[in-house]
């Protein structure tokens, strides 16, 4: 590492931003818990931008 060599993908199988990905959901999730549909909605459309293999919002089809 420094400022003379690029960053590298530790794992170059794993999406761009999983951990981002993960944290939306995880936000998404919390508002959900607190009754913000609509702001958990949002979260869960940008984690999916980040990351569309990953499965997202089934917490909304009840």
């Amino acid at each position: 590492m420094g400022n003379h060599r690029p960053h590298e993908k530790t794992c170059p199988n794993l999406p761009k931003d999983t951990l981002g990905t993960i944290e939306l959901t995880r936000q998404a999730r919390e508002l959900l818990k607190e009754g913000k549909t609509e702001q958990a909605k949002a979260k869960f459309a940008q984690a999916k931008k980040l990351d569309a293999n990953m499965v997202f919002g089934d917490e909304l089809t009840d």
